[in-house]
Order: structure tokens, then sequence, then C-alpha cells
């Protein structure tokens, strides 16, 4: 999986995410499910953020994340709360028993660069789920791709530290590159640089309607934010809410 070592620990503060509303969609949408629904497996969890408030809604939660600095970050978060991460990649997923819920959120699912690994991933979630248990995710959408990475640059900041993003995204490949550099301030007035590449898939409605079939899931429902707005053509990510239908 993508490094995150350089940004892990400024994550949070770099990101605006609104993890309370997506706590509260996963919640609700968890309550669709024709089984009760108490242990949840968050898929690329990062540093816990979504983990947490789900935690606190009281949900047995299982963290998986790719990127060891991601989740040592989490560690520092769990404070006696029900949860247990693992580092583990999405398409190599192997828990310890199964679980009635599962979110993946923030894009996690990009990452993913062919069909085989969207298929692959996809199928390791419907493997552990529970027949009637409900997986909730959101995707990236061409508008996001095309009008909001595309080659756009941002830079964010905060007293001793830096981030610039360069976005660069192929409509015939489908992939979007981004080039991440951070700056820290050592804390001797020396600033250290490092770089990484990350690169996402744009997936296709057909890719993904294909991937969740053979997993064994129906869609419950697409929307164009955790309020469960219908989607549009200018909403920057789609949010998929699944049922498990039978048994892998």
């Amino acid at each position: 999986m993508k490094d995150f070592g350089i940004i892990a620990g400024k994550y949070d503060i770099y990101n605006s995410a609104d993890y309370d509303s997506y706590a509260s969609f996963a919640q609700g949408s968890f309550s669709e499910s024709r089984v009760p629904v108490t242990e949840v497996l968050d898929l690329g969890c990062g540093t816990g953020e979504l983990t947490v408030r789900l935690a606190d809604m009281g949900f047995s939660m299982t963290a998986a994340d790719g990127s060891e600095e991601m989740l040592a970050v989490l560690t520092g978060k769990i404070k006696g709360r029900d949860i247990q991460p693992i580092c583990q990649d999405m398409r190599f997923l192997d828990l310890y028993g199964t679980v009635q819920g599962c979110v993946s959120s923030f894009d996690c699912l990009n990452y993913l660069l062919t069909s085989d690994d969207l298929n692959r991933a996809v199928a390791k979630v419907g493997f552990f789920m529970e027949e009637g248990g409900i997986f909730v995710f959101d995707v990236n959408t061409d508008y996001a791709y095309k009008s909001i990475y595309a080659n756009n640059s941002y830079v964010y900041e905060e007293r001793l530290s830096m981030l610039v993003w360069r976005n660069y995204y192929n409509e015939k490949t489908r992939k979007c590159d981004f080039y991440l550099t951070s700056f820290y301030e050592d804390g001797r007035g020396k600033y250290i640089r490092n770089d990484a590449v990350h690169v996402q898939k744009n997936h296709t409605y057909k890719a993904i309607k294909t991937a969740v079939e053979n997993a064994g899931f129906d869609i419950v429902g697409i929307f164009g934010g955790t309020d469960r707005r219908p989607l549009t053509g200018t909403d920057p990510k789609a949010y998929y809410v699944l049922r498990k239908n039978r048994q892998l």
C-alpha cells in the first residue's frame, strides 16, 4: 500500500473531514442490517478518527490499515476503547472472526489500482461479513478527479510544518497521481523535506457493481453525501451502502 509515513503525524491537522457526520451515516446504515451489528471493521482506518467515534457509539472495532505509521497514531487514541488495530493490506485481509458491519471511508478503495485488486478486496470483506450485514464505503467521482484534483495543486500549512500536494489526472488510464512534499521543523530550526507519490484509480460504476455483486452484496443505496442526498454530477464522492445477501 502507499506510504503515508511522511504525513501520518500531521494527518489529523491537514485533514478537515467531517468524521462526526460519517460516523452517524455509518451508524444509520447499520440499522438496515438484517442481523444485529456489534462487530465492525474499519477498512483503511488511517489514524482512527472514525474508528474512535464508532467505538464510542458502542461498536466493537477492528481497525485495519496497511500503514504502520498511521496505526501508531491510532494506538495513542485507543485509551481503553474496544478497538483492535491490525496492519494488513485490504487485498489480503485475514480477520480473527466475522463482522456484521464494515466501513471504508475517504476514498480508500480508490487506492486499489486494478479491477482485480478491487474485486479481491471487496471479496475479502464479503468473506468475513455475516449474511445480512452492511458494508459502507465511498469513492471519488469523475467530478472529483476532473474538476477538483485534475492538474491542480494545494498547500496546507500549520505553524511548524507544511504539505504541498500536486495532482495529475490521466483521463485515458483513469489514474490520478498525487505528488506529496512535506516540510517539518526538527526542533532545532532546521526543516526536513520528505516526498512521496500516491496513485488512485477512478473506478467505473460498472467495475464497482461487478465487484460488490461477485462478493455477495446488494447495493442498498448510492448517495451524494453522508446526509443521504441523491448523488449528482457535481458531488465529489459517491457513498455506497451494501447488504450481504449470501454466504460465500
